[in-house]
């Protein structure tokens, strides 16, 4: 509850009584029942309508390419975009019983969606995930739209709105949307580097939209999670009073010089990274809400342990490639230098024993 994702303290405890097999006994009479609800496209399409500026929508009479990717969210968007007057072509716009890697690659449909944008003369073309949760843009000239990108642009349409309220990004997201909402009544809030966390942000009472790199966008007025269907018909709201064309307005917005270097780490060295960094940089301005995130006058940069694999990954931020590029080095280096150390310890103590 509300529908957001599970936390991974709740998943270890499900994992946890599943294994030990810690179910509760009770009578056959009492053993619960699978129902499903009736209509249920329908009732998600009504839903979604009634959360929209329908009349704006129909007014603007975009023309849209959708590439479904697969996906189910074929057999629900149709419903939605007939009521609003928008004229969509489609592609692969069914679901295919063949596992996820042999069906055509995410780049390969946005390849095949910037052509179709030029050739029927789109307002803007999208491109779904498998699970429907994901959203790529192209814009009016059949240009790939980066997902840094699309999420500011998400922020710079909801600010021009005059929309107020609070926005969840997680703390790995650039710094730009700080500075997009400066003298707004908009108001950023920060979240850990994960999905469960920014929905349960998201959830929470006064928050209107949340979001993070990867093209997935969060309307919690309507649903707080993941939703490419959603936030489609979003973004066609936001657009519907903006009299430009879609890659003017991203043309207008500010670069993001966030690097993302992954850094091999053995899961038994992850706990002793993050204490050596934490001593080592105490005297510098830290903040610790998740991994080790270091500011100073030229940007900032954090570290973060992977929770599935042995990784650890590497942020930075500055105001060109090149010093965002120097401040991901200098932590990277430091990183390398504990796990260095770390081993050699481990390599003397064997000779040792």
């Amino acid at each position: 509850h509300p529908g957001i994702e599970a936390s991974a303290s709740f998943q270890k405890e499900i994992e946890k009584h599943f294994s030990r097999q810690e179910l509760r006994l009770v009578a056959a009479a009492d053993v619960g029942a699978i129902s499903y609800p009736a209509r249920a496209r329908e009732g998600y399409a009504d839903d979604l309508l009634a959360n929209l500026d329908q009349g704006a929508i129909r007014q603007r009479g975009f023309r849209i390419v959708v590439d479904y990717g697969y996906s189910a969210a074929s057999f629900v968007l149709p419903l939605v975009l007939g009521p609003l007057g928008v004229e969509a072509v489609a592609a692969h716009a069914f679901t295919p019983d063949l596992p996820p890697g042999e069906t055509e690659t995410l780049r390969g449909l946005v390849g095949q969606t910037k052509r179709l944008v030029g050739a029927v003369g789109a307002d803007l073309g999208v491109v779904f995930d498998r699970a429907a949760e994901r959203l790529y843009l192209i814009d009016d000239q059949a240009r790939e739209i980066p997902v840094e990108q699309a999420l500011l642009l998400y922020l710079r349409l909801i600010g021009s709105d005059g929309r107020v309220g609070k926005l969840a990004f997680p703390v790995t997201v650039t710094s730009q949307v700080d500075r997009l909402v400066e003298g707004s009544s908009l108001e950023v809030v920060r979240t850990p580097a994960s999905l469960a966390e920014l929905t349960k942000a998201a959830a929470q009472d006064g928050v209107i939209f949340a979001g993070a790199v990867g093209g997935g966008y969060v309307f919690p007025e309507f649903l707080p999670a993941y939703d490419a269907t959603a936030s489609l018909c979003k973004l066609l709201e936001l657009l519907a009073p903006v009299d430009r064309k879609l890659s003017e307005l991203v043309a207008e917005l500010p670069v993001s010089h966030v690097v993302h270097r992954q850094v091999p780490c053995p899961w038994a060295q992850k706990g002793l990274v993050m204490r050596v960094l934490t001593e080592r940089l105490k005297d510098r301005d830290v903040d610790l809400q998740d991994g080790i995130k270091i500011y100073d006058e030229r940007g900032w940069a954090q570290v973060l342990p992977d929770p599935d694999e042995p990784l650890v990954h590497v942020y930075a931020e500055g105001e060109t490639e090149d010093v965002s590029a120097e401040l991901e080095q200098e932590l990277r280096s430091l990183v390398e230098d504990v796990l260095q150390n770390g081993n050699e310890a481990d390599t003397d103590h064997e000779r040792s024993g």
